[in-house]
């Protein structure tokens, strides 16, 4: 049985919000939907499969900082062991890009209409809303979770040496998103982890080589509401009552944006 987490504990690259109670939103396709509703459990893809190929990656201004310190220290030698340095955790979080798996979530007391637009990749969408408190409560131990942070990438550098700032940081192109973000990391050494992520680390049928990690969660406890997409068709609205009403959820509301308008 996993460890209970300590709630007086934050991993310092895992910022949390001022209030926990606060929503946070899952948009996606209906298919995504229904997979996690029949099986109860949460799909976290690896950090390769989110769609942006500089996820974990390391930004220019990192680079930059590493380049100046060599460039004004006082001796060769030392010269030598900034740029070893540099080499060494640049590679070291293009190792570790590989065994990190994300949950990635919407962080606003309300719906917001362009993330429909981001996030689905059709109008046969929904979206899971629950509270920031309620998703840390369902997901293991040693899943961290928090507030992504945005800079630029271009010409600041991540505020620590730890690994975790790579995937917990985005360029500030980004900010619109307002990520909150769960992360599981296969590498770390405890046993009882090992364990646990090893029963639920699969490979995704028709995709030979997607691998992903999905931690059995308690659905009622997780999805506060759903809400459909403004513009779903009504076979695929009934489709997702069914199987609320199925698995015990709330019945779904459609998108505010879907109300007519009034003149």
């Amino acid at each position: 049985m996993m460890k209970e987490r300590d709630p007086s504990y934050n991993h310092p690259a895992f910022p949390q919000p001022n209030d926990t109670t606060i929503s946070v939103w899952r948009y996606m396709d209906f298919e995504k939907f229904e997979w996690i509703v029949n099986n109860s459990r949460l799909f976290m893809p690896p950090t390769a499969r989110l769609g942006d190929p500089f996820e974990g990656t390391t930004p220019r201004g990192e680079l930059q900082w590493w380049q100046r310190k060599a460039e004004n220290t006082d001796s060769d030698e030392q010269r030598q062991i900034m740029k070893y340095n540099r080499g060494l955790i640049s590679r070291m979080a293009k190792q570790f890009r590989e065994n990190y798996y994300v949950s990635c979530w919407h962080i606003n007391e309300f719906e917001n209409y362009a993330m429909w637009q981001c996030y689905t990749k059709s109008i046969n969408a929904v979206a899971i809303r629950t509270s920031y408190a309620s998703l840390r409560a369902c997901l293991p131990s040693y899943v961290e979770m928090g507030l992504v942070r945005y800079i630029d990438y271009a010409i600041e550098r991540l505020p620590s040496l730890n690994l975790f700032e790579y995937i917990m940081h985005k360029d500030i192109y980004y900010s619109y998103e307002n990520e909150v973000r769960a992360v599981a990391a296969s590498f770390i050494a405890y046993e009882e982890w090992q364990k646990h992520f090893s029963e639920n680390h699969f490979e995704l049928k028709n995709s030979p080589g997607f691998l992903f990690y999905a931690p059995t969660i308690d659905l009622t406890q997780l999805i506060v509401g759903v809400v459909l997409h403004p513009e779903i068709p009504s076979d695929v609205q009934a489709k997702a009552v069914d199987l609320c009403i199925k698995n015990g959820l709330s019945q779904p509301t459609l998108s505010r944006r879907a109300q007519e308008p009034v003149y």
